[in-house]
């Protein structure tokens, strides 16, 4: 008899997981049949060393819609869950983590989505609405929050958590992101959202409740520098689809800020030596000899390199207000050093441009509109 396909497959990667891997399952079971119950589960084991094997093998007699694959060596989560997507039957499949730190309730979020139209909806813990009744220790929140930022800026992502470990999608898109993903590691979200944009799917973000697993196997100590590794990896393999952030062009634009008040001051010092010399012959010999002069020459020359550099790669009005900190600067210089009278509000007003620009490229992202194909 022919076995008809699923509607739904739930892949769950596993490496050494016989301690809990039981009672995950038949709660996952569970679920599934009373929600979805043309559904199956396909565990992936990734060359567990455990009785992990054996504990699947029993499980496959209790728990119908359950299938497994065993990988001959153990290669990482991302490779795991390649296989699966893969090998996976349904119209729809999900991925994820072995604990259920993302409850099995969570699932008909992700397939609305889907169903709206999107090609792969990825659960957040980030967001305004999602919910952490155990949430991580510290540590890991911070980290987590870091390696998000970090990740915005280097990839243009506006995504708030790429990492969370529930993630659907269509058949279509699972089936080409699996043919096309590298990343053995933890870092294979990342590519996953890579490969959705280069080859134009549709992604979405949505809220959910998650709980902290104590027995976590990602190890901040011992996974982050292979991780920072793979980032800057996928940042060469994906340059054509990378959007610029803004926030990555402030080191220029910041080196070219100072270099144009360096200059300033330089011309002020000048000034006050040649305070008293009359435009002439004598002058122009004195400027072309006065140290402070010439340097501050060579600094606007600087400067004006730098912010060529800078505008190459930011939108103009982004990049022009932040040139006003060279005059908030040496208005403050001058009234400091030589007495000079400040025009108030005029220094204001420039501050508070600069100030809402700084906050907009701190705190902001790429435009990435996400507009609801079910529209």
């Amino acid at each position: 008899m022919k076995r008809t396909k699923p509607e739904l497959t739930v892949v769950i990667p596993v490496f050494n997981e016989e301690k809990d891997l039981g009672n995950s399952l038949l709660r996952l079971s569970r679920f599934l049949t009373a929600r979805y119950p043309s559904s199956e589960i396909l565990v992936i084991d990734d060359g567990s060393t455990d009785r992990t094997g054996e504990v699947l093998q029993r499980l496959g007699h209790i728990i119908p819609m359950l299938r497994t694959h065993r990988c001959e060596h153990n290669l990482g989560k991302g490779a795991a869950v390649r296989k699966g997507l893969a090998l996976a039957g349904g119209r729809r499949i999900l991925f994820t983590d072995c604990d259920l730190s993302t409850p099995p309730s969570e699932i008909p979020s992700a397939l609305a989505w889907l169903n709206k139209g999107y090609d792969m909806a990825m659960a957040s813990r980030a967001l305004p609405d999602s919910r952490m009744p155990v949430p991580q220790p510290l540590t890991r929140r911070i980290a987590g929050r870091i390696f998000s930022v970090f990740a915005q800026i280097v990839f243009g992502f506006n995504y708030s958590d790429t990492q969370c470990g529930l993630k659907a999608f269509s058949r279509q898109a699972a089936r080409r992101i699996a043919a096309n993903s590298r990343v053995n590691g933890f870092t294979f979200d990342v590519e996953f959202l890579l490969l959705a944009r280069k080859f134009g799917f549709a992604v979405k973000e949505f809220p959910v409740r998650w709980s902290d697993s104590t027995h976590s196997t990602v190890s901040l100590v011992k996974h982050a520098p292979n991780m920072l590794k793979v980032l800057f990896q996928l940042r060469r393999r994906f340059k054509a689809q990378i959007k610029y952030h803004p926030i990555r062009a402030l080191p220029l634009i910041l080196a070219s800020v100072a270099c144009a008040v360096t200059g300033q001051l330089l011309m002020k010092y000048g000034a006050n030596h040649l305070y008293g010399t009359g435009l002439g012959k004598d002058f122009l010999a004195e400027a072309g000899s006065n140290p402070y002069i010439l340097g501050g020459i060579s600094c606007y020359g600087l400067s004006a390199f730098t912010w060529l550099a800078a505008l190459g790669r930011v939108d103009l009005s982004f990049a022009f207000p932040m040139l006003s900190l060279g005059f908030v600067f040496t208005a403050l210089f001058s009234w400091l050093k030589f007495g000079e009278t400040l025009a108030w509000n005029r220094i204001l007003g420039i501050s508070l441009v600069v100030f809402g620009v700084l906050f907009i490229a701190l705190t902001g992202g790429p435009s990435e509109k996400e507009e609801d194909p079910g529209k």
